[in-house]
């Protein structure tokens, strides 16, 4: 026998999995949430009366609008005429609600939803849309406080009529509303900006990634400048003829690098690496690359040289590896990938011995730094030759 409890506690379930899709399409009579409440037998009737007389008293105490139990009358040899509960079914998520009592909840998710379906468009098939994406975020737009619940909505008002404003988060005409506001309800605002075929970046600007590089030659320093953090399209307004561009990823290695003859250092930004290739100075001289000796250290030399086919890369080798492993470090993100398009023959060497090994990190910072500046050096060398069209051992002329 299913009692009460039992049947809250089944019920329960099945609601907090349901309760966003239901608060923003709710089912009704015509398709109920039933749960069969498994009624005794005569021969169980007979053998425990007291423990079936405290399970009948328990339904028959059960009155809630909009939920039904379907009582059946049973005629036992043993018992005689009985009237027994056999399903309890709920016609709606709010009578299954109010049962389970959690009707405040309830009705806060259906107000909410019901609140930014007013928003949704008028086509049946991107209201659709619009409810699918509703019904993802909805849990979030719930646990908001009132007044940013309200902001949400405000703000997703004057995004859909200005959807190219092309204004900062700050000037937004709503009270309350900066940016870090934004990022954090931005979850809620794009999902449901984009679901009213709105952009993903809500129309807005915002602020210039700014990246950072160290003019590693006094004489092609801009305004005696030793460094700077600038945004792309800033440095591809500085005119300079760099002869090597020379991109690390550890900000320590790139503060730490000396005076070096006509090179520019760049703060390389991960898989982001990419975004130095238009700058017109960089495009116009040789690139060195010099990231961690893993998985993705290598992905990210991969990705450089689908703008800079080019690019050459400085101790990521099997050689250094194997010089180092002792400073390696257990690292076994991404072991199922095969080796990235792009890299040199010594480089999937080096990946496939990394993968081999059971996930290696050898962080460039770890590699000793007179080693490193020797590396460098004999690499910068040989980038000058090849510029000059010499042998890679040739030496250059004075």
């Amino acid at each position: 026998m299913i009692g009460v409890a039992d049947a809250r506690e089944r019920l329960a379930t099945l609601y907090r999995r349901k309760l966003a899709a239901w608060s923003v399409c709710p089912f009704d009579a015509s398709s109920p949430v039933a749960l069969g409440l498994k009624p005794p037998t005569d021969r169980k009737t007979t053998a425990d009366m007291p423990a079936v007389a405290g399970w009948l008293k328990q339904w028959s105490a059960v009155a809630v609008d909009g939920l039904r139990i379907d009582w059946e009358q049973r005629r036992w040899p043993n018992s005689g005429t009985q009237s027994i509960p056999v399903r309890l079914a709920a016609t709606s998520p709010e009578a299954l609600a109010r049962f389970l009592n959690r009707g405040r909840e309830w009705e806060l998710y259906r107000m909410r939803a019901l609140r930014l379906q007013s928003l949704a468009p008028q086509d049946s098939e991107a209201r659709e849309d619009f409810d699918r994406a509703l019904a993802r975020i909805i849990g979030k737009a719930a646990a908001l406080p009132q007044q940013d619940f309200e902001r949400v909505f405000h703000v997703l008002s004057w995004l859909a009529a200005h959807p190219d404003s092309g204004l900062y988060p700050r000037q937004l005409p709503v009270e309350g509303i900066d940016s870090k506001w934004l990022e954090r309800h931005a979850d809620i605002v794009r999902t449901l900006h984009v679901a009213t075929g709105g952009d993903p970046g809500l129309g807005l600007l915002s602020p210039a990634k700014l990246y950072r590089v160290r003019f590693l030659d006094p004489r092609l320093a801009p305004a005696g400048m030793g460094e700077l953090m600038a945004s792309q399209d800033t440095l591809s307004r500085i005119d300079l003829a760099a002869r090597t561009v020379l991109i690390v990823e550890n900000l320590q290695t790139l503060l730490s690098l000396p005076e070096l003859p006509g090179v520019v250092a760049l703060h390389g930004g991960g898989y982001d690496v990419r975004w130095c290739a238009p700058i017109p100075w960089v495009a116009d001289a040789a690139v060195l690359y010099w990231g961690d000796l893993d998985l993705d250290g290598l992905a990210i030399l991969a990705s450089l040289r689908s703008v800079r086919p080019d690019a050459r890369s400085v101790m990521m080798d099997p050689a250094t590896l194997q010089r180092f492993a002792q400073l390696a470090v257990p690292h076994d993100k991404g072991l199922t990938r095969a080796a990235p398009t792009g890299l040199l023959p010594t480089e999937v060497e080096a990946y496939e011995l990394l993968r081999t090994q059971g996930g290696l990190r050898l962080e460039q910072e770890r590699i000793p730094w007179d080693y490193a500046l020797t590396a460098l050096g004999t690499a910068l060398a040989r980038s000058n030759n090849h510029l000059a069209g010499r042998p890679d051992g040739a030496e250059p002329e004075e």
